[in-house]
């Protein structure tokens, strides 16, 4: 089983970095192929997901209770998240697992679920369903 201090995912902080940059551009081709490298990347690697009572986190978002799930790319982002919890007063029975995002496989078949939020004390992102 892997340590919080064991996941990096420095190549993906890159990717979120990019497609912000190509965003800010409004180069839409160049944001569709990082989306595609960030697909291709979460198939591949392990991420701390946020859960509560072994069951992912559930931020609402958007209107008739959708949400999205917290998911971090290393230990110092998830500290920071945990702090933004705390401010938020929703840090109370959190826990995390080390896993691939496709672990909770029923949240993409949930239509209220719009997508893992990563990251989100600091420069987050939204993978929507398309990208997982």
């Amino acid at each position: 089983m892997m340590k919080l201090k064991e996941i990096k995912n420095p190549e993906f902080k890159n990717l979120i970095n990019l497609a912000y940059m190509q965003g800010e551009n409004n180069n839409q081709d160049a944001v569709l192929k990082i989306e595609q490298d960030m697909k291709e990347y979460i198939q591949d690697n392990e991420f701390i997901i946020s859960t509560e009572e072994s069951k992912p986190v559930r931020i609402p978002y958007g209107n008739d209770d959708e949400y999205i799930v917290p998911v971090f790319t290393d230990e110092r982002e998830y500290i920071l998240g945990m702090q933004y919890f705390s401010l938020n007063v929703m840090d109370e029975n959190k826990d995390y697992i080390i896993e691939k995002l496709d672990y909770f496989k029923k949240l993409k078949d949930d239509p209220k679920f719009l997508g893992y939020l990563v990251n989100i004390s600091s420069v987050s992102y939204i993978l929507n369903t398309s990208l997982l």
